[in-house]
């Protein structure tokens, strides 16, 4: 497959576009340590796994991957598994932290502790530009929500939307107030490492994106980024490595924005998301007030790291607008 046929794969619509999907991460500690990920996988039972799929990134974040559901019954059974995980973690001696950056440990503390040959050339590759990218695989956890696609152009505005409400998003639910261990300044510290890896992966300069032509903006990033030296690395894969703030997965999109958040604000995080991708006047309400700042998005990301944007209470404003709950006017005070 070459790789305009793999970006136009990634592009194309949900057949049945009724689900959600969330992925959350959780920092472990034990005893002021980050502890080896398999000291939590041999506590966890075959059921919990079947329904949590857990995983682990390169730094030993726990990741939960439940499987795509309506938007309710995902909300409740992500922070079912997130009450079971900490019962196991606790049988470990290990205490799991919501937060999007670590708080306790700088990169020099936390070893890569999935060290295959993914993780290790996609380091070097990034050590290039910087420190923040072995910051953002070590030290960081997301809470990232999958959206189905729709298609034609209600499609182009979920992709549109995504994207510009990212830095408005990130801002209202920053919760990273950690670098290095120590505090940061700002609420949105995971949002300032990701804006300074390698645009050439993460673009949050915006170079994928354009209004009318998203697909071939999107293969444009693709082809410019430059692939891992990684014997049989086909399209597809060297898709998989980039990592903009939103991600074309085939059937849905991949929101990558938002902070790991305490339980009591996932709810709010995930129907913001779903609402805005999905209601089709909240959609189009979004679109008309971000569009015009497409050019200022770096300068909106940069914004985003002080937890706070001149547009994170309209957006939360326009999802409440529509119906969700909990009232989201909340989370933006």
């Amino acid at each position: 497959m070459d790789l305009e046929t793999a970006v136009r794969r990634a592009f194309a619509p949900a057949a049945r576009p009724t689900r959600v999907g969330v992925e959350v991460e959780l920092i472990p500690v034990a005893g002021g340590e980050r502890p080896e990920p398999a000291r939590l996988a041999a506590v966890f039972d075959g059921r919990f796994a079947g329904a949590a799929r857990p995983g682990f990134e390169p730094g030993g974040q726990l990741e939960l991957s439940p499987p795509p559901m309506p938007v309710h019954a995902m909300v409740d059974t992500v922070l079912d598994l997130l009450a079971t995980a900490r019962e196991f973690a606790a049988r470990a001696g290990v205490e799991l932290v919501a937060a999007g950056t670590d708080p306790l440990h700088a990169c020099e503390h936390v070893p890569l502790q999935v060290p295959n040959a993914r993780y290790r050339a996609l380091q070097r590759m990034l050590d290039e530009h910087g420190s923040d990218g072995r910051r953002m695989m070590r030290l960081t956890a997301s809470l990232q929500v999958c959206v189905d696609l729709l298609p034609g152009r209600a499609g182009r505005e979920q992709w549109l939307v995504a994207n510009l409400a990212g830095p408005h998003l990130a801002a209202a639910f920053a919760n990273s107030p950690s670098l290095d261990g120590r505090p940061a300044g700002v609420e949105g510290a995971r949002t300032g490492i990701w804006t300074r890896v390698d645009p050439r992966r993460c673009a949050y300069d915006g170079r994928h994106l354009d209004p009318v032509d998203p697909v071939g903006a999107y293969l444009a990033f693709a082809a410019a980024a430059p692939r891992l030296p990684l014997p049989g690395l086909d399209a597809a894969q060297h898709l998989s490595t980039l990592f903009p703030p939103v991600r074309p997965r085939g059937g849905y999109l991949e929101v990558r924005y938002l902070d790991a958040q305490p339980d009591a604000r996932i709810p709010a995080a995930v129907h913001a998301v779903h609402t805005l991708l999905t209601h089709p006047r909240a959609r189009r309400d979004a679109l008309d007030l971000l569009l015009p700042g497409l050019g200022d998005l770096p300068a909106a990301w940069r914004a985003a790291t002080t937890g706070w944007t001149p547009h994170a209470a309209d957006l939360l404003a326009i999802a409440a607008g529509a119906g969700v709950q909990p009232a989201l006017a909340e989370v933006a005070r």
